[in-house]
């Protein structure tokens, strides 16, 4: 990578901690994401200067840049990694953080913003960059899909064909749109074939499976009403039953925050999960294909430092405040 992170800024940000307004930040983000979001990320790095943070901006050019450029820095250059982008985006910086990382902090900022929705963040740039500057860092837990990192959710099946088939130009064009344009269009011709899921030892068998680490999926959309970040473990998701007719169903639940009412729709909960079905299906996690089947999915014992509001820990189990 020419000019890494640590090039530039090796003697630029080097100071010792001040106060909490002084942090230095490193903000992560993509210049073709649009005017719109360009433009949220111009006004949350104008509200941090104002406060007194030291902002250093860098620009993604390839999927997978951000991975990389949190692996090239150099432990002690900032105090805050500031991600402008999505869940899938998220994924990325997850994955190259490292044991003496900087605190993570989002700039929701992508289509769906499941974490975002999920740690309470809020929209209006000033209030984002106040929680930068002023925030006190929380601790999430991860799991892991086959060795690679995930902050939300992994599943598979009909959903991970759906993420799978929506691709970055239908995304831009459509945004959520794009994911229901796919599941329309999937579900007449998908096989619906069941997968072997083995959670904690014991066997169950379901048509589509999602290891939860929070409660949201696809937006402020409940669906592991008592899962919670702050607390190592998934709560799996098993839909009993496939079907263009059953999709619909467990779609139209799920926008009214209905899917756990359902009586063909469990959760358990569990430590480890390992699922098989046809060798090479793709496995979804927080919207973007990271592994194939047969994928082991683990939680990762040491959790990671998020900037969060107080209050969003503040949520009942059934999503509201």
């Amino acid at each position: 990578m020419n000019n890494t992170v640590t090039d530039l800024l090796d003697g630029a940000v080097r100071q010792t901690h001040g106060p909490v307004a002084q942090r230095r930040v490193l903000i992560v983000h993509n210049p073709v994401a649009g005017w719109r979001r360009s433009a949220r990320v111009a006004r949350v790095r104008q509200e941090l200067e104002a406060l007194g943070c030291t902002v250093r901006m860098e620009a993604t050019d390839h999927a997978g840049h951000a991975e990389q450029m949190l692996r090239s820095l150099r432990p002690g250059l900032f105090d805050v990694v500031a991600i402008s982008g999505g869940d899938g985006t998220i994924n990325e910086a997850i994955n190259g953080l490292g044991a003496e990382a900087p605190v993570l902090a989002v700039i929701p900022n992508g289509t769906a913003n499941v974490l975002a929705q999920e740690i309470g963040l809020p929209e209006h740039p000033t209030q984002i960059a106040r929680l930068i500057a002023e925030g006190e860092p929380a601790t999430i837990y991860t799991g892991t899909a086959n060795g690679r990192r995930f902050a939300m959710m992994a599943g598979v099946g009909f959903d991970a064909h759906v993420v799978a088939a929506v691709t970055p130009k239908l995304k831009r064009r459509l945004g959520k749109a794009a994911y229901v344009w796919r599941s329309l269009t999937l579900s007449r011709h998908f096989d619906y074939l069941p997968y072997r899921v083995r959670i904690d030892g014991t066997d169950a068998v379901a048509m589509s499976a999602i290891a939860a680490n929070g409660r949201f999926y696809a937006g402020r959309h409940l669906c592991a009403p008592e899962a919670r970040l702050d607390r190592p473990g998934f709560h799996v998701c098993l839909f009993a039953r496939g079907g263009a007719y059953n999709v619909i169903r467990y779609g139209a639940a799920l926008l009214v925050d209905r899917l756990p009412t359902l009586p063909d729709f469990e959760i358990r909960r569990a430590t480890s999960v390992d699922i098989e079905g046809q060798t090479g299906e793709p496995v979804q996690a927080d919207g973007k294909i990271v592994a194939t089947l047969p994928v082991r999915i683990r939680t990762v014992d040491a959790p990671i430092r998020i900037l969060r509001p107080h209050e969003s820990a503040d949520v009942s189990p059934d999503g509201r405040r």
